[in-house]
């Protein structure tokens, strides 16, 4: 091989065994070969603290004072800090030391047997083999299960017995037999706090077998969401007995309640576990006092890798290292110089006493790297620190135990050191970077800070997840030429793991980042992301070697003439005003968010809401309503079609964004969470807070609005219901109401019924009499509510101006509907119809179920005009003759009837139009055999009024006539009257005019 393409220099095995990111595990060799010395910082009373060497640390820890035969320096520092490394490494000092009883407690190690088996190491004697006698009982034969229910039950019983301050009202309401000790005795809930991921089990499982080399570290108190107070919402909380129901509805129910029991439970935790492991409370202490009464004349150094990991004895053990070794004047019991680390929340926990003489002891001592002091290019510490572990990887521990206490370098003996020093670069040391460069892993510490201070440096999390996570598993990427692959930065290795890969790198402008989407599709594009924010720099230019070394053609993207000016603002060169234009806070702010989403952070909601309603402004804005045409849509009916308020997320969807969207909505408009997004929501931000700043925004907002315009209309018009076949199916429905109520002429032409779909009901006036009032009434409702819906129609097919009525409508698309209805009417169905044809339509089937009633309406009248003047007898005759038997029997007295009047309807019946009986009767006979548009023409065209007026005529006429006849008759039966001759002879006479008339033949 003459090149460093695709090479590794070491083993992925070799580095699994040698690179350990706990203090306590690696040999002293490989400790002494990694070691960085660590930031310590004094600190006192109200004091920040002064940074002192570890030299200086373990000088005052070693000779400092011990007051009273007590010594206490708590090393304080969060998860990952160096705390129990620097621990560690005291440890390896003292190993050789004299005079002194050295006591060494690693985190790995730290079940209630490995403890006291530490503690007590090497002493005989009856009081030291009493606790260890009892250590029997948790031999690997004691169930994990077993001892989860003895600490339970012991807890239940300690709390119940807890002797609390009589103010104390919170703690009294939790002790005795209707406090906690009911919960922790309830099956129900029992069972819960039993469940293999609580608290309990955790410690049972720790206090038999210790923590395991890199796993995460077991709580070390209960907290508020370890109580059971979630059991309601996964139990059936009616199971458990009545007393433990009301003790959690009191706790369940009461914030404050709950902190109290928390504290309950842990300052009696210690006492439990010790019961349960057989062992009596102060039996540890005892023996740890016995411990120092017979190492009296020496001195016992107690190193504590992670104080919060001892089990059980933990009170046992702080009351025995800070009791005073001198009584009277004499030294009665060893001293002890005990060095703890503790994170400073636990430590803070620490019961006051404790905390109060270890603190007038010892100063305590911080240990922390801020990554504000390792970011810059002047301090390495970060970058030696990883060079020692990079350099004992590539060796192992057998070469590093061969060559101890000495320190090789693996890179001496390499054929590529000249070629990869001068791409990757090297450590103080001496030791290689590969495959990092210095801004490669400046990078990497600053990711992996922990998420809840990230702005302290974590050994822990920069060795396990950057440094061996990255050798491990990214050393055949490096073989097959794919390294830096997505996988380099798993979320898993970042502190913000929930981020996307651009947001943990946010150094590069948006615009950079969009142009390498454009230019890089994956999987290249995420190897240049990498080369570039990690590789590259703050400059983004990445050493050709680089390229080389990775198998990654080397990129001709150019960024530096686009660099901003402002770190604070990194596309301040694209999107934001000029030097001379000052942002408002309240913009800048928005535009930093709008920043961190392009990046893969969430979008705060006002933030998506401004920018959601500028988008929504502009696709409803510049909207022409011509193809198809149509009248211009009210503001509601977009609101409908488009949304807007709190369903703006149906029409604008932002991924990343909070949103409230039901499953299976589509949006319209869907921004993905890209860069090229994040400069156009900043734009259109910079556009609204002043548009003289960001013209092109108008421009970038158009394009996206001429790509949805289309859709929009569709969703308009669907929103409205004005697709084609809503439009075909309201035409029906209309062109059957205008049938119904007589508009469509007998041979009706395609422009007929185009006039009849878009006549509104206007100027209808019937003077047909015949029309049954339940008609009359239907057709009345028909017409007010057909009017809308033809106005909603015309808005379909027709142009207005702005909000006013239409004006004109697309006669072609008219016609193609009319048509395609004319094919349909008959077999119209209500449910096809869209909403605003529906109304119209019901009222128009309630006038259609008053055809049977009209046409038998019509058949009585008919009927009874057949029976005053049957078929084949003349109609002008009949009149004729009543005409003369008016003339004869007014000279009689027989006209019963006011004779004016009489001959007025008579003059009047004579202009009758006789032929419309026969037509309305063939309307009601042809209703038989008729169905849908034949027989609701044939109804709707009919006109009875004639028909009605002579049934009125012959019905007077045969009244006043009767009337006249039984007059004549009378006179015929007065007994002792005579009869006047020419009476008889009118009578006769008139007799004889109405039989002529019946025998005369019928004429029209």
């Amino acid at each position: 091989m003459t090149t460093l393409t695709n090479f590794t220099c070491w083993s992925p095995e070799v580095v699994t065994a040698t690179i350990a990111t706990e203090a306590a595990s690696p040999s002293d060799a490989v400790l002494l070969a990694t070691h960085t010395p660590l930031r310590v910082r004094r600190r006192g009373d109200g004091e920040t603290g002064q940074v002192i060497t570890e030299e200086v640390f373990i000088d005052e820890f070693l000779h400092g004072p011990v007051k009273e035969g007590v010594r206490v320096a708590p090393v304080i520092g969060e998860s990952g800090s160096g705390k129990s490394h620097l621990v560690r490494w005291v440890y390896a000092a003292l190993k050789e030391s004299h005079g002194r009883h050295v006591i060494y407690l690693p985190k790995a190690q730290t079940s209630l047997r490995d403890v006291i088996e530490r503690l007590l190491r090497d002493l005989p004697g009856p009081q030291f083999e009493e606790v260890r006698s009892k250590l029997d009982g948790l031999s690997e034969a004691v169930s994990k299960a077993t001892l989860e229910r003895k600490i339970l039950d012991e807890l239940a019983e300690s709390v119940r017995e807890a002797e609390v301050e009589p103010r104390d009202f919170l703690a009294k309401a939790l002790v005795g037999d209707r406090g906690l000790y009911v919960l922790l005795h309830d099956p129900l809930f029992r069972q819960y706090l039993l469940e293999p991921d609580s608290f309990i089990p955790k410690r049972a499982e720790h206090a038999l077998r210790g923590r395991g080399l890199d796993e995460e570290d077991v709580p070390p108190m209960f907290t508020v969401d370890d109580l059971p107070l979630a059991i309601a919402n996964v139990k059936n909380i009616a199971e458990a007995s009545e007393l433990a129901r009301a003790a959690f509805r009191r706790i369940s129910s009461d914030p404050q309640l709950q902190v109290a029991a928390v504290k309950l439970l842990n300052d009696h935790l210690d006492v439990a576990v010790m019961r349960a492991a057989n062992l009596g409370v102060g039996s540890v202490q005892n023996a740890f006092m016995a411990l120092r009464e017979h190492l009296v004349g020496q001195e016992i150094v107690l190193l504590i890798e992670d104080f919060a990991l001892i089990q059980g004895i933990r009170r046992d053990l702080l009351d025995a290292i800070v009791e005073v070794g001198t009584v009277g004047g004499t030294e009665k019991y060893a001293p002890v110089r005990t060095m703890m680390a503790v994170t400073s929340g636990y430590y803070s926990a620490l019961p006051d006493t404790f905390r109060t003489r270890a603190e007038a002891s010892s100063p305590i001592y911080v240990v922390d790297v801020d990554l504000a002091d390792i970011s810059s290019g002047t301090n390495r510490t970060a970058i030696n620190f990883v060079g020692r572990y990079l350099n004992a990887a590539r060796l192992g521990n057998a070469k590093l135990d061969d060559a101890a206490p000495s320190i090789p370098n693996a890179c001496e003996s390499c054929e590529f050191i000249e070629q990869c020093h001068a791409t990757f670069g090297r450590s103080d040391d001496g030791f290689g970077l590969y495959p990092y460069n210095e801004s490669a892993l400046r990078r990497a510490v600053a990711i992996t800070a922990d998420p809840d201070r990230k702005s302290v440096f974590n050994p822990r999390r920069v060795l396990a997840r950057m440094v061996r996570g990255v050798l491990t598993e990214q050393a055949r990427s490096i073989e097959d030429g794919l390294f830096p692959s997505e996988d380099f930065l798993r979320p898993e290795r970042v502190r913000d793991s929930e981020q996307a890969l651009s947001r943990r790198q946010s150094d590069l402008s948006l615009s950079e980042l969009s142009e390498i989407n454009e230019r890089y599709v994956e999987p290249e594009r995420t190897r240049y992301l990498l080369a570039f924010q990690f590789w590259g720099g703050v400059s983004l230019e990445v050493h050709p070697g680089v390229y080389s070394a990775f198998s990654l053609p080397q990129s001709d993207l150019n960024f530096e003439s686009k660099r901003p000016t402002s770190p604070e603002s990194p596309d301040k060169e694209s999107t934001a005003p000029s030097e001379a234009e000052v942002i408002a806070p309240a913009l800048q702010r928005q535009l930093d968010e709008v920043d961190g989403w392009a990046r893969g952070a969430s979008l705060p909601q006002a933030v998506a809401r401004d920018v959601r309603n500028i988008v929504r402004r502009a696709l409803v804005a510049d909207l022409a309503w011509i193809d198809p045409i149509m009248k211009a849509p009210g503001t509601q009916d977009l609101s409908r079609a488009v949304p807007d308020g709190t369903q703006i997320s149906r029409a604008v969807s932002i991924e990343g964004a909070s949103e409230n969207l039901a499953q299976g909505v589509a949006p319209i408009v869907r921004f993905e969470q890209t860069p090229a997004n994040g400069i156009l929501f900043k734009n259109l931000l910079h556009f609204q807070a002043n548009p003289s700043i960001a013209p092109d925004a108008l421009i970038d907002l158009r394009t996206v609005t001429d790509r949805y315009r289309a859709m929009i209309t569709t969703r308009v018009i669907e929103a409205l219901s004005f697709d084609q076949a809503n439009l075909v199916a309201a035409a029906a429905s209309l062109l059957a109401g205008a049938a119904l109520v007589g508009r469509l002429p007998v041979k009706p032409r395609l422009n007929d019924y185009v006039a009849a779909v878009l006549w509104s009901g206007d100027g209808l006036s019937r003077s047909d009499a015949s029309r049954i009032g339940q008609w009359t009434q239907a057709e009345i409702k028909y017409l007010a509510e057909r009017k809308p819906t033809v106005d909603a129609f015309r808005s379909a097919l027709g142009a207005s101006q702005g909000i006013g009525a239409v004006h004109a409508v697309d006669d072609p698309r008219v016609r193609q509907v009319v048509k395609s209805a004319l094919s349909g009417v008959d077999s119209l169905r209500s449910e096809l119809l869209p909403p605003w044809a529906q109304r119209s339509d019901k009222s128009r089937r309630e006038l259609e179920e008053k055809i049977v009633p009209q046409i038998a309406e019509w058949a009585r009248v008919l009927q009874e005009i057949r029976t005053q003047i049957p078929a084949g007898v003349s109609y002008l005759g009949t009149v004729d003759a009543i005409k003369a038997a008016i003339e004869v029997g007014s000279t009689q007295g027989f006209v019963k009837a006011n004779l004016a009047e009489v001959e007025t309807t008579n003059a009047e019946a004579r202009e009758r139009d006789f032929a419309s009986v026969g037509r309305l009767q063939g309307t009601v006979d042809g209703a038989r055999d008729s169905q849908g548009m034949d027989l609701w023409s044939a109804v709707g065209r009919a006109d009875g009024g004639e028909v009605v007026a002579i049934a009125n005529y012959l019905r007077y006429t045969d009244s006043w006539l009767a009337a006249g006849l039984r007059d004549a008759e009378g006179r015929d039966l007065v007994g002792g009257l005579d009869i006047d001759a020419d009476i008889d002879a009118a009578i006769s006479r008139w007799d004889e005019i109405l039989l002529t008339s019946d025998e005369e033949g019928h004429r029209e």
